[in-house]
């Protein structure tokens, strides 16, 4: 029985892995970005999803209902780090956020099952020399999906836009020479075209330096994103461990969708008194509800809905990881959800254009599953 529970868990966190590494791909669609959806409106689908799936779990598992408040101390962690792995995607990228997170929540999962709930592993050393390892090769596959094609993106514009200036110029000397020779205005026209280069030279200079700025800036508070996820998300699962025997494992869901679903609204209701502060000295409400990010509903319910589907999918598989492997070993292994995000990241979202840091990231990616297999080794039941 222990075996086939050991089992159960190494398949669940494979399911975990998979969902995890997918859940965050219709942030990123077509209908997304157009729609430029607040973190908080994604996070709330998430949150429905999971609360309406969460019941269809009883009878799958033929559980009983059994509500446990630590469910709502897994929710304060989840929900605002939630938010902060959107944002993290949307301005730093699906690869590099979750290579990043993945690899910090790794120790923050490790640190509370070998060190705080003294989960039994065959060596403490080999298992932290293994979850080393695992780090190494997520923060491998992170840095290496780090986004070149940006920097292509910001020269295409200078380039046009130099090219655009060249063109003005180009029509300024076509209109000296309609109007009389050249001789005539020799001096005149040079001066002109020494003029037009300057300020177009300058402008270009200007346009490139702003979008680079605006990139790096976006980028670096996604990376903060990502850290803040890893930190504080990294204990999703530690209350769990305190809840009743009866309410733990996959009966832990319930508990924990209701939790979400509570602190969802609180964060709704904390941003509208931050909407209400900015209306102005009447304190408006109408404009505090205005202000609030729309849901797109004819737009966003189909990739809002598939993002929570899929990472509800993966939280109940993590559950079931955590409760058969344990906090150190389960939710270590389920944040190896980089390799299948790393995948789309690379060959569906192009983030990486260059052979040579492809080649490093699978590299890293070999890495990680050494560091897998051998905490695999060292699990003990």
């Amino acid at each position: 029985m222990e075996g086939t529970c050991e089992l159960c868990g190494w398949l669940a966190a494979i399911v975990s892995c998979v969902s995890f590494g997918t859940f965050a791909v219709p942030i990123k669609s077509d209908a997304s970005k157009s729609c430029d959806v607040d973190p908080l409106v994604f996070q709330s689908y998430k949150t429905f999803m999971c609360f309406v799936t969460s019941f269809f779990t009883l009878p799958l598992f033929q559980q009983t209902l059994h509500f446990t408040p630590w469910g709502i101390v897994s929710a304060i962690f989840w929900v605002p780090a939630g938010v902060m792995a959107i944002y993290a995607v949307k301005n730093a990228g699906l690869a590099m956020s979750q290579g990043l997170w993945s690899s910090i929540i790794v120790l923050v999962s490790f640190v509370w099952g070998i060190f705080v709930f003294s989960e039994k592993v065959k060596s403490k050393c080999m298992a932290s020399v293994a979850i080393l390892i695992m780090m190494c090769g997520l923060w491998g596959m992170s840095f290496f999906s780090n986004p070149v094609h940006h920097h292509e993106t910001m020269e295409t514009r200078a380039d046009a836009h130099f090219e655009s200036a060249t063109e003005g110029i180009q029509a300024k000397s076509s209109d000296y020479t309609q109007i009389a020779p050249v001789s005539d205005f020799d001096d005149t026209f040079e001066d002109n075209i020494d003029s037009s280069l300057n300020l177009d030279t300058s402008s270009e200079s200007s346009l490139t330096e702003k979008v680079t700025s605006e990139s790096v800036t976006k980028r670096r508070w996604g990376l903060a994103g990502a850290v803040f996820n890893g930190i504080w998300g990294g204990s999703i699962m530690v209350p769990m461990h305190f809840a009743p025997p009866e309410a733990g494992g996959t009966g832990y869901v319930v508990s924990f969708a209701i939790g979400a679903l509570l602190v969802t609204a609180i964060l709704w209701v904390a941003r509208f008194f931050v909407e209400l502060y900015r209306s102005g000295p009447d304190y408006s409400t109408r404009r505090a509800l205005n202000a609030l990010p729309s849901f797109y509903l004819k737009v966003m319910w189909k990739p809002g809905c598939l993002a929570g589907l899929l990472w509800s999918i993966g939280n109940v598989a993590s559950m079931i990881s955590v409760h058969n492997l344990g906090e150190g070993v389960g939710y270590s292994v389920t944040q190896a959800a980089m390799l299948c995000s790393g995948l789309w990241g690379i060959f569906y979202f192009n983030e990486v254009v260059s052979r040579d840091l492809k080649l490093k990231w699978f590299a890293s990616a070999v890495i990680t599953v050494g560091g897998i297999l051998l905490l695999s080794y060292e699990h003990e039941n």
